[in-house]
């Protein structure tokens, strides 16, 4: 594409379309000579994983090299998996009922309605009623986000409702320029936050049946709190300052933000929808008391919002502003993720991360840490959803590395925090492709990049910087008594360093007949039945090594299950918290 672009500067005969030729022909040209290796190569993947493998390279190809819409590109690779038979059709349509697609379009219809009220504009009146300057302003913005963590429970739905924030905030901004960075202050602030509290994402769910199933203890609401509230506050605050280093123009930092000229009362409207916010709010937070789910809590919300004393338009009318493309978008690439897990795509993938990690550090403890956190601060380019990251990366890499000697929960607690960091493609969040479709947000996957680049390495610092130093004196603070307990490499059976030699280099079958992993975030109904061992193709006889790792799989397989029976007790615990939290 350099060529092409040096071409056209040259301004070299048919320059324009030579370039064009050559950007579509290269991004195509890569992509084949990448999927036929993986196809020739990837022995051990069935056929189904190497096609969903190839066809998510090509996706990933088509938002990062080509000028196709994102939403395009994601289409076309949902498709692509159901024409190749890799997922059958019922995958594609049956991912529109997923409970995430029910929770953005209620959260739509709300955003909707707040913003026809202009209720959004008064609510973040107090944030440029001093008009602050930038950095300022991004400061108490960052941290605004940043406490939604402790009272929403969806990192979507809380892009969805803050969408009319944003846009109310833009009115005040003194230079168009500046709404670029503002706009990748919301969902940078939104996930990176989401750490902090134990219902900001439902992969800390995941994470603390491993912990409590490992032998760790048992946390509750203020224990998470304390862990994860450090690390996402520390995160949030570094990613501000890099966004305003990065995309503020340097003779804009010193100005100041408009006064808001939307102060005094709220109308009687107003007040109506912000007592139904927060019945919302309220009701997610104390979700153990009532167990109905965010989803239907919020569908309720949203059809209450629609009635006459909420809201003066006709239903039809704001129906139309539910953003259609963004639900599609959301739901091809929900269905890649669904895909990277039924074919076991994502046991392939850990098991090749972690075989990067050498036999002679895999003792080191600052080692095994930096391992760790690269592979969950990069595990977003591949499966697009966290609590299936958590889900993936806990059994199938952060229990293993623990079976070495290292300490489970740290372990599982880097896993799981290091997913937070997704902020690289648009299709790697949800809340990233909620602003960065929408018109008014102005940022691009270039800019992505740009941010991405020297975030990471960010993350990863603040990473092995709590789990090295901070985390190990409160972890011991929360479970002083479990000195006796039984380490986690008797939890995986590992009793031998020439064992787990044996196992790490035993060839493996990561095709559909061979499902170990058992912390997915829900099972596919019945259209995956054709993914499951019934069906698959029998493997060839498989080596002693590989009879043993997969002897160990299946005890974890047992072990998880029973991890799961406690939940009920980590909720009734999460209950208890929450009344003393708020008495």
């Amino acid at each position: 594409m350099a060529i092409a672009i040096n071409f056209a500067r040259q301004g070299h005969p048919h320059s324009a379309a030579l370039a064009s030729t050559i950007s579509a022909i290269l991004p195509l040209a890569f992509g084949i000579l990448i999927g036929s290796v993986i196809w020739l190569t990837a022995a051990e993947l069935s056929a189904d994983a190497k096609i969903v493998l190839i066809v998510i390279i090509f996706a990933m190809i088509g938002w990062v090299a080509t000028r196709l819409p994102d939403s395009l590109v994601a289409l076309l690779a949902a498709l692509a998996l159901v024409v190749s038979g890799a997922q059958p059709q019922e995958a594609l349509t049956d991912t529109l009922g997923e409970k995430i697609v029910w929770l953005l379009l209620a959260a739509f219809v709300i955003a909707a309605v707040i913003k026809e009220a202009g209720l959004a504009e008064r609510l973040v009146a107090p944030l440029t009623q001093s008009a602050p300057r930038i950095l300022s302003f991004f400061l108490m913005t960052g941290a605004a986000i940043s406490s939604t963590a402790f009272l929403l429970p969806s990192t979507s739905g809380r892009a969805a409702l803050l969408l009319p924030v944003f846009l109310g905030l833009v009115t005040a901004l003194p230079d168009r320029r500046l709404a670029k960075p503002l706009a990748l202050l919301f969902p940078t602030a939104i996930l990176l936050s989401a750490g902090g509290s134990l219902i900001g994402a439902g992969a800390h769910v995941v994470a603390v049946e491993a912990i409590s199933a490992s032998g760790g203890p048992a946390f509750g609401y203020l224990d998470w709190l304390m862990i994860g509230a450090p690390l996402a506050f520390a995160s949030v605050l570094a990613a501000t300052l890099l966004i305003f280093v990065l995309f503020v123009p340097q003779e804009l930092r010193n100005a100041r933000l408009k006064p808001s000229s939307k102060s005094g009362q709220l109308t009687k409207i107003q007040h109506r929808i912000l007592w139904v916010l927060s019945g919302v709010i309220s009701l997610w937070i104390v979700k153990p008391l009532h167990g109905l789910d965010e989803t239907i809590v919020a569908l309720g919300g949203a059809v209450l919002l629609l009635l006459p004393p909420f809201c003066t338009r006709k239903p039809k009318d704001v129906f139309r502003s539910v953003d259609v493309e963004l639900v599609l978008y959301m739901t091809a690439t929900l269905m890649l993720s669904v895909a990277v897990i039924d074919t076991g795509l994502d046991r392939w993938l850990a098991a090749g991360a972690l075989s990067l990690l050498p036999a002679e550090l895999a003792t080191h403890s600052g080692a095994v840490v930096l391992f760790l956190s690269a592979v969950a601060v990069a595990s977003h380019l591949a499966i697009t959803s966290r609590s299936a990251r958590a889900a993936i990366l806990i059994p199938a890499l952060a229990l293993p590395v623990a079976g070495l000697g290292h300490d489970a929960t740290l372990a599982i607690l880097i896993a799981v925090m290091g997913t937070g960091f997704c902020q690289t493609l648009m299709a790697s969040a949800k809340p990233v492709a909620i602003f960065g479709m929408h018109d008014q947000a102005g940022f691009t996957q270039t800019d992505l990049f740009r941010l991405a680049l020297p975030l990471a390495p960010l993350k990863i610092v603040l990473l092995m910087t709590f789990a090295l130093w901070v985390w190990p004196h409160q972890i011991a603070k929360l479970a002083p008594n479990t000195s006796d307990a039984k380490p986690i490499a008797t939890y995986i059976h590992v009793v031998s360093s020439s064992q787990r030699a044996a196992i790490a280099t035993a060839p493996q079958d990561f095709s559909a007949s061979a499902t170990p992993v058992s912390l997915r975030p829900k099972e596919r109904p019945e259209a995956f039945a054709r993914l499951s061992g019934a069906n698959a193709t029998p493997s060839k006889q498989p080596t002693a090594a590989a009879q043993t790792r997969v002897t160990l799989l299946n005890t974890m397989r047992r072990d998880v299950r029973r991890a799961r029976q406690d939940l009920r007790a980590t909720g009734k615990q999460l209950e208890r918290d929450l009344s003393r939290l708020f008495q």
